[in-house]
């Protein structure tokens, strides 16, 4: 069973990942405050709890969104960076290929040229986090 602090952290990533994907269906963005709120209070559980934040995964997709003129948009780059204050690099790695792959597979499905990413990112967490 995880201890309580921990259980508390992923239920607070878990919920500012929801609130994300709808406003990134919605808007085609996400929040900056809100990002900043993840990654502050990332900072402190990382402070508090002596895990190493993990941020070349948003570091590599703040770049790719770069060379590929926001394919992948900044807004994915920055919430892999701010997930990386709560997330090992096994698990980030996990989240981004799961969540990549569930949206290449839906794209194919629905014949779809440009989705949001940050849902599929959420259901990628959910399987690999939280269930």
């Amino acid at each position: 069973m995880l201890p309580l602090c921990k259980m508390t952290g992923r239920m607070w990533v878990l919920g500012h990942l929801l609130y994300l994907s709808a406003e990134d269906i919605r808007e085609q963005q996400i929040s900056l405050m809100l990002l900043l709120e993840l990654g502050g209070t990332g900072l402190l559980y990382a402070l508090s709890s002596g895990h190493i934040p993990q941020l070349l995964p948003g570091f590599v997709l703040l770049y790719l969104g770069f060379v590929s003129r926001e394919q992948i948009g900044y807004g994915d780059g920055w919430l892999m960076l701010v997930l990386g204050m709560w997330l090992d690099l096994e698990s980030l790695l996990w989240m981004i290929l799961l969540g990549m792959g569930f949206g290449v597979l839906y794209a194919f499905l629905f014949r779809k040229k440009e989705l949001p990413l940050v849902p599929f990112l959420t259901a990628a967490y959910l399987i690999g986090g939280v269930l």
